[in-house]
């Protein structure tokens, strides 16, 4: 094992692996800082031995986890991780999974906040931090590097909605009755697409006026059971559905079973037609739903509940939206007190 300093001025550590050499960047074009890097590297492969962690590089690693993941996640989800080991293994090499220490990552997601933005990163951190999870787990890490990096913090957002007449224009200009339906319940349910496109009947009870996501089908972001109620609309739009279906699930397209890009692609082409801000696409359908609901009284915390939220501060976000009872409740303090 030694270090070599390259033509770009960077230390680079070599070392022997399976009967072969490899080399990993330390990243580091002080000797000094290679020389930390070299040491904490020998410690790694000291307690890596000691606890008889098994080796494994970012290729074999990202091999392992993906064909685990795969099964129970949707096709999108599979390809944020897909990206964020790409990007991974373009900084780092295909190097062993021991050699992204804590420092090394926080060096990562710093430059994908330079050279990318920081969505890219914070989409990266939380795929990283499920992923060397898995690798503790599995023997292939001591300890998640992610925990102590400070996840990136994203700039809060206003979520952009529909209004009812922009959303009623949406309508007379999508001239497919499948992707109105689906429009149609989504603003009047709250559900995120996949929820939507993978709903069976099975989890619809006409008697209760409920829908039930169970994870059966397709898995819930927050892994949880959740009942969902159905007002009147939706309830008509199903049962009009149901009469004239015969497969297991609720929404199909020309019959076949519809695909995130393809339905996403197609409303975004309805809200062109229709003139509306371009901005607006199929999730806004969830934050219509959100923001009608505020806007008509409901409280956050029973929207957060309707959501699914993992937390009522992730709903919180459309608080913005209750200016009226705001101002009715500091008006109180001019009431007289008992």
């Amino acid at each position: 094992m030694y270090l070599s300093k390259r033509e770009n001025g960077i230390y680079y550590l070599y070392f022997e692996k399976d009967g072969k050499v490899n080399k990993v960047s330390t990243k580091a074009k002080l000797k000094s800082e290679a020389l930390k890097f070299l040491s904490n590297f020998q410690e790694e492969l000291k307690k890596r031995k000691e606890s008889k962690l098994e080796s494994i590089d970012i290729q074999e690693f990202s091999f392992e986890f993906l064909r685990y993941f795969e099964p129970a996640h949707s096709p999108k989800s599979l390809a944020d991780y897909v990206t964020t080991f790409r990007q991974v293994e373009k900084h780092f090499g295909n190097v062993d999974l021991i050699t992204i220490s804590t420092n090394a990552l926080a060096e990562y997601i710093t430059t994908r906040i330079r050279e990318s933005s920081v969505y890219a990163a914070r989409k990266d951190y939380i795929n990283l931090a499920a992923c060397f999870n898995w690798a503790v787990r599995n023997g292939y890490l001591l300890e998640n590097p992610c925990k102590s990096v400070p996840k990136p913090r994203v700039p809060e957002k206003l979520p952009i909605f529909f209004s009812e007449a922009e959303f009623q224009i949406l309508l007379t200009n999508i001239d497919s009755q499948d992707m109105k339906d689906l429009a149609l319940f989504a603003v009047n349910t709250g559900l995120r697409q996949m929820e939507l496109l993978t709903l069976e009947w099975n989890q619809v009870n006409f008697g209760r006026k409920a829908l039930i996501l169970d994870n059966r089908t397709h898995i819930t972001k927050s892994k949880k059971i959740r009942s969902v109620p159905l007002n009147d609309k939706a309830m008509a739009m199903l049962q009009r559905r149901k009469d004239k279906t015969t497969g297991s699930l609720v929404f199909t397209f020309d019959g076949k079973q519809g695909k995130q890009h393809p339905v996403s692609q197609g409303f975004k082409r309805y809200v062109r037609k229709a003139k509306l801000n371009p901005r607006l696409n199929f999730h806004s359908l969830r934050h219509t739903f959100a923001s009608w609901l505020v806007q008509r009284g409901v409280s956050i915390y029973q929207v957060s509940k309707l959501l699914g939220h993992s937390s009522v501060n992730v709903t919180a976000i459309y608080s913005h939206l209750q200016p009226d009872d705001l101002r009715e409740s500091v008006s109180k303090l001019m009431e007289p007190t008992n």
